[in-house]
């Protein structure tokens, strides 16, 4: 689990404590103890997008963000029978767009890799995110005549 994940399953945990069962009354008065704040941001998260428009015939995009502490990502696609066919190195300057305070910090490592597949058969293939050398997502991908 991520930090987020945990931080959320703690949040539940706790509420479910202190909420009374279902059907239950209280006989006393409300009691308010500490109180918690959580706030949820998809900064630091990675996002591998599903490529559109799934199936394709000639070309399909395939979108992603990448936190700015990622120091290598990579997308790798593969064939129906798991042969690697290609990958595509997305740390590179032109792969995704940078904060230099002129641009809006939420689009920080976002970027889009547009894929042409004209010379390949129709069929299903994989695209997988590698983030500093692990596996982050796979994705299924569908080339038709």
């Amino acid at each position: 689990m991520n930090r987020l994940q945990v931080q959320l399953v703690a949040l539940l945990g706790a509420a479910s404590l202190t909420a009374p069962a279902l059907g239950q009354t209280s006989d006393h008065a409300a009691c308010y103890g500490s109180s918690t704040e959580v706030r949820l941001s998809n900064r630091e998260n990675i996002v591998l997008d599903q490529n559109s428009p799934n199936p394709f015939a000639h070309e399909t995009t395939i979108s992603y963000k990448l936190p700015n502490k990622v120091t290598k990502a990579e997308l790798m696609f593969y064939d129906a029978r798991g042969k690697f066919i290609r990958a595509v190195d997305l740390t590179s300057r032109g792969g995704r767009s940078d904060a230099r305070g002129d641009a809006d910090s939420e689009c920080t490592g976002i970027g889009r890799v547009t894929v042409f597949a004209d010379d390949l058969n129709a069929g299903l293939y994989t695209y997988t995110l590698v983030v500093d050398a692990r596996v982050v997502g796979s994705k299924t991908m569908v080339k038709s005549e």
